[in-house]
């Protein structure tokens, strides 16, 4: 007599979808953080570009701050949102590193911004 064949296995098992499903969504989960924190050092890194072009600092400070005004950007984001959500550094950060960039190619340091 020839043995049953097994039933519920391998790729036409549903259960085998949903463990798939379950999978695709931890991977995002887990690699979401990493590449959001690549997608920051590349957005650095094009921001010490534009720095490195233009020599204006103060410029690009205020062009920050008006981006962050008009986004309603929250400018103190919380830890775990920052690690999980955020694509780019925050417009403070812009800011602190015009100023850094300022410092260090003897530029005239931007001074401290002001809402209008």
């Amino acid at each position: 007599m020839p043995a049953e064949p097994r039933r519920g296995t391998g790729a036409s098992d549903p259960r085998s979808a949903a463990l798939l499903l379950a999978l695709v969504a931890v991977a995002t989960q887990i690699g979401t953080p990493v590449q959001n924190l690549v997608s920051r050092h590349i957005e650095a890194r094009a921001d010490a570009h534009a720095l490195d072009l233009t020599r204006d600092p103060g410029t690009f400070a205020s062009m920050q701050h008006e981006l962050s005004v008009r986004n309603i950007s929250d400018l103190a984001p919380d830890p775990v949102e920052y690690l999980l959500w955020l694509t780019h550094p925050a417009g403070p950060e812009r800011i602190a590193m015009a100023r850094d960039w300022a410092r260090m190619h003897h530029a005239p340091v931007p001074p401290p911004l002001r809402d209008r």
